[in-house]
Order: structure tokens, then C-alpha cells, then sequence
């Protein structure tokens, strides 16, 4: 109990929102040293940690970690971008916020540098159905969506995957190689990426528009035949699961995670 009681208010401090708050996994706490740091972007890392010593510690893909800040002590919740089938590493994806705690903190870990992480947590997970999922992000929203996906590839090579990733401009794009990797060597899953801010666009996964947009255009994706999985900022997933709500979508297939 204290430790749901510990991710209840971490939930309100933090942004993370969900409709319902639960333990599936035993948190753990351990030091983890920082394998690999990649600059993405202009705001955007990947960071890679090591994992706990512990052999028989996973998570499920979806979740998130809590992150130690020690000055000011404090906390923060990061996705999971790495696939529970990674016996490596343990991945993020984190966006750089101006005079953000955690950011700063974050901005100024190097290689070999330890943090205190705790985890896993969250309920953003994949469940199991026959119907095709849809999944749509924004921002670093892609973080647990594309362990999601990844860890299905690997779990489910037949399951159809298809994904629409909401950006601003061309010039923020990451994880791009990635994608087009998983799409030329899985025919069963595609994407596309929605630049709301591009007046033109020249490369055939990329559209303009907002991810509503691209739904609201193909009608064919508003059906009771999908199960849909939100990422990203707070505007959009409650866009969308207005806009699901409008195509009588039922709540029990509309999954959401909204960061603030």
C-alpha cells in the first residue's frame, strides 16, 4: 500500500495521468550506470542504463521508471523505450525542458555517471485482443509506444501494427531509422509520421497535418476494429479520445497516457 499510495502522488506531481492507477510489477531500487548517452535532436536524448543485477527483474513494455534527483531531492517518472526482450540495456527517450529539474539533471549526466532508478510502474501496457492496434503519439509519447511495438514485433511477427507519430517540424524528427528499419523487415507494420507545421512534405511516410487530422482523412481507421494506444501531450490525447468517442469507439479499447 505505501508504495501505491508513494505512485498515487508521484502521478499528480509528475503529469503522468491514467484512468486508473495500479502495481503490476515489484518496484525495485537500484543504481544504474549510464551505458550510453545519443543527442537526437536539439532537445531530445536516448539514453541507455544498465540493468539491475538482479536477473530475474523485467518490466512490461509500456511502463515507466522513477528517476532519483538528488538536488533538489526530488523525483521523476520516464517511459521505457527499450523492449523487455533488450537483455542489455534499459533505454529512454527524454526531452530536454527548459530549466526543467529533471532536465537539468538529466542534460548534465555523462557516461558512467550512476542514478538512483526505481520501477517498473504504470498500466500503459499492451492488452491482448484480436483487434488490429492503432497507435498514435506525439512528442516523446513515441517512448513507451515504440517499446510496445517493438516488443510485439518480437512476440507477435503476424500481428498488424500501424503507427501515426504527431511532430512539428521535419527537422525534430528521430528514431526515424529505426522505424524505417522495422518496416522494410516486418511487412505487418507501418507508419507515419504527421508534421503539423511543414507546408510541404517530400517523403512517402511523412504527412501534413495533425495525427486527428490524419484519422478524421481515413475514415477507414474510426472503427470499433481497432484498439487505439495515446501517447503525448495532454491537448492531443484528449482530441483524440473525443474524436474516438464521436465514432462511437468504446472506452474499453481506447488506451492513454497523457504527460503534462
Amino acid at each position: 500500500m505505501e508504495n501505491l499510495l508513494s505512485l498515487l502522488k508521484l502521478k499528480l506531481i509528475n503529469g503522468l495521468d491514467y484512468d486508473f492507477i495500479a502495481l503490476v510489477s515489484v518496484l525495485i531500487t537500484y543504481s544504474a550506470k549510464l551505458i550510453n548517452k545519443t543527442k537526437l535532436n536539439k532537445r531530445i536524448y536516448y539514453l541507455s542504463f544498465t540493468l539491475p543485477p538482479d536477473k530475474s527483474w523485467t518490466y512490461m513494455a509500456g511502463q515507466y521508471m522513477i528517476f532519483y534527483i538528488p538536488s533538489p531531492p526530488t523525483r521523476r517518472l520516464y517511459s521505457i523505450a527499450s523492449s523487455p526482450t533488450n537483455n542489455d540495456t534499459i533505454d529512454f527517450v527524454i526531452e530536454i525542458v527548459p530549466n526543467g529539474i529533471g532536465s537539468t539533471y538529466i542534460k548534465r549526466l555523462k557516461e558512467n555517471d550512476t542514478v538512483k532508478l526505481q520501477g517498473p510502474a504504470g498500466v500503459f501496457t499492451y492488452n491482448p485482443s484480436e483487434r488490429t492496434p492503432l497507435f498514435l503519439a506525439t512528442g516523446t509519447g513515441i517512448a513507451p509506444i515504440y517499446s510496445i511495438i517493438t516488443n510485439l514485433i518480437a512476440s507477435q511477427p503476424d500481428k498488424q501494427l500501424q503507427l501515426f507519430w504527431g511532430m512539428k517540424y521535419e527537422k525534430d524528427i528521430y528514431l526515424v531509422d529505426k522505424f524505417e528499419k522495422l518496416a522494410q523487415e516486418h511487412e505487418n507494420f507501418t507508419y507515419s509520421i504527421c508534421l503539423s507545421r511543414e507546408s510541404e512534405v517530400d517523403h512517402a511516410n511523412y504527412m501534413k497535418g495533425r495525427v486527428t487530422e490524419a484519422l478524421t482523412t481515413n475514415p477507414q481507421l474510426l472503427t470499433t476494429n481497432h484498439d487505439y494506444y495515446l501517447c503525448g501531450g495532454k491537448e492531443m490525447v484528449e482530441s483524440l479520445r473525443t474524436l474516438l468517442g464521436e465514432h462511437n469507439v468504446p472506452k474499453e479499447q481506447i488506451y492513454f497516457e497523457k504527460f503534462t
